[in-house]
């Protein structure tokens, strides 16, 4: 399970206890990858105190995000993983709706969720909503929630796809999740919790810009 994370010092410790609880009462064998986005406040080293040892810590500097992501998918597939699951470190991804998404992964390479109740506020869902629609229209993608961050993935195909997606795509899982959109996916409805911890790192302003990166980044993918 790859969990990219940034300064969420309160949230980390308990996302990942609950998660691994759960892990491990559904897949045989598992770890979860830790990607430390160059946090500022002391999510380190409470990642440190945990000394699990189906805990792994990959460390660098801000990259943000999406590409965080990719780093993820390309050590889950140097650690030999089959597959490899996404989530955020911020409480919102529910671990209840796993085994669904689980028991699917051999109907398709790619098994998303589908954020289809939300605690996380109005704004929030009109922006999934633009956002669906907007790249439904520019890509013609059947994906309906292409940044989920609930998404389980055949390792090796998506380092592979992951590797096509340039250093400088800020929203690097869409891009992932529109690259392996040919070789097939399933979606499930999940349920998308109100995050915990410190306040979401971009507000919907934040939003804007990133939407018109976004579609500029789309032209290089």
């Amino acid at each position: 399970m790859v969990v990219p994370v940034y300064n969420e010092e309160s949230a980390i410790v308990p996302v990942l206890t609950e998660w691994r609880k759960v892990l491990a009462e559904t897949v045989p064998n598992f770890l979860l990858l830790v990607i430390n986005d160059g946090s500022k406040d002391g999510t380190l080293a409470a990642l440190m105190a945990l000394q699990w040892p189906d805990l792994r810590i990959h460390t660098h500097s801000n990259r943000g995000h999406g590409q965080s992501c990719l780093v993820g998918y390309r050590e889950a597939a140097k650690l030999g993983a089959t597959h490899v699951f996404q989530i955020d470190s911020d409480g919102q991804c529910d671990p209840v709706s796993f085994r669904s998404v689980w028991e699917k992964r051999h109907d398709a390479p790619a098994v998303y969720g589908r954020r289809t109740s939300r605690d996380d506020g109005f704004g929030r869902r009109v922006i999934s909503r633009i956002l669906r629609w907007s790249l439904k229209m520019k890509r013609q993608t059947k994906l309906n929630d292409t940044n989920v961050p609930y998404r389980l993935y055949h390792t090796k195909l998506v380092a592979e796809a992951s590797r096509r997606v340039p250093a400088s795509f800020d929203l690097a899982n869409i891009a992932v999740a529109l690259l392996m959109e040919p070789k097939g996916f399933v979606e499930t409805p999940i349920h998308f919790r109100d995050r915990v911890g410190a306040p979401a790192s971009v507000r919907y302003w934040g939003f804007v810009r990133k939407a018109r990166r976004l579609f500029r980044d789309l032209d290089t993918l």
